[in-house]
Parts: C-alpha cells; sequence; structure tokens
C-alpha cells in the first residue's frame, strides 16, 4: 500500500530494472516473493495505466507479460499458481463473497483491481474497496491509488478531500514528488 510512489522513478526503465528495483524496495518490509510479485503487478497495472491504457487491455496484458517475465526469472511455479485468479480467468466473474479484504497481500491485490475493473469512477471504487470490510484502509489506499491514476485528482470527491487530516502536509508531499517526476 506504501509502493505506489516509485512508479515515477521506474516507469520508463526495462522490464529487468524495474522488477529490480521492485524487489529491492517491497523487500524492506516484506521478503517473500509473493509480495514482491505482487508489488511488481500493481505497479505495472499502474505503469500501463500512465501510458493510457484501458483498464481490462492492462488486465489481459498482465496476463501475458507477467508470467512471461516472472518465467524467466524462473520463479517457482507454485507461487506463480498463487496469482492464478489475476493471471488465469476473469476476475470481473467473482462474486462479492468470492472476494477477500483481509490485508494478506494476495487478497489486497485482487480486491483492488476487482473494484477497479468491476467499476466506472474514482469514488465507485473506492467504496466498494473499503465496503469489502477487514483491513479496510489498506484495500482502500491500493484501489485508491489505482483509480487516482486512471480517473485523475479532480474525480476525487471535494467532500473527501476537505476532511483529509494534515492535508497542508499531503499536498507538500505530492508537489515534491510531482517535482520529482517531471526531473
Amino acid at each position: 500500500m506504501r509502493i505506489l510512489p516509485l512508479i515515477v522513478y521506474i516507469k520508463d526503465k526495462n522490464i529487468a530494472a524495474r522488477y529490480d528495483i521492485i524487489r529491492q524496495v517491497s523487500s524492506i518490509t516484506h521478503g517473500h516473493i509473493r509480495s514482491v510479485i505482487a508489488c511488481f503487478y500493481y505497479l505495472e497495472f499502474a505503469r500501463q495505466l500512465i501510458d493510457g491504457i484501458d483498464k481490462m487491455q492492462i488486465y489481459k496484458n498482465l496476463q501475458i507479460e507477467i508470467p512471461a517475465y516472472l518465467n524467466e526469472l524462473s520463479i517457482d511455479i507454485e507461487e506463480l499458481k498463487q496469482f492464478d485468479r489475476l493471471l488465469k480467468g476473469d476476475i470481473c466473474d467473482l462474486e462479492v463473497h468470492e472476494i477477500f479484504s483481509s490485508g494478506y497481500v494476495l487478497h489486497t491485490l485482487e480486491a483492488s483491481i476487482w473494484c477497479l475493473l468491476t467499476t466506472d469512477h474514482y469514488s465507485e471504487a473506492v467504496l466498494k474497496a473499503v465496503n469489502l470490510g477487514s483491513d479496510t484502509d489498506t484495500t482502500g489506499a491500493v484501489t485508491g491509488g489505482l483509480a487516482g491514476l486512471l480517473y485523475g485528482a479532480r474525480a476525487i470527491p471535494e467532500s473527501w478531500i476537505k476532511k483529509l487530516a494534515r492535508k497542508e502536509d499531503i499536498e507538500d508531499l505530492a508537489s515534491r514528488l510531482k517535482r520529482f517526476a517531471i526531473a
């Protein structure tokens, strides 16, 4: 849930560099390969959103691109199978009771992608994520990050922005990140 700003630094790098940097950064707090793969998937989704690709096309692209790259790295097939709900079939076909929001990295990623793909607006995606219950802040943050990239900052309801704690600090941080992204 904290890795999305890394996209500014890695978005123009090749896939090997992106994966390696994501692995290094995500491993600071969660070194298990499953966490690394989940962060890699998340940032690859984000990168394609930045490139203006349709969210459903991204989902299909990643079903090909992620396994292809991870197979090159000889990632354990049992680890790859953990991602079958995202990498095979269609996660959009799952019912709400089949989506988990426990805070476990794979549940969070699946729930966030499901919420993004099955809604059409920023607030709808984020509310759907939060209403799944359990670890609502994590799933809401991960979904909100992708939805923000997809729909833009203007899509965030003004009433939500007005209620932000430490709003000025967040705006300052965003401004500094934007300057870094442009540099």
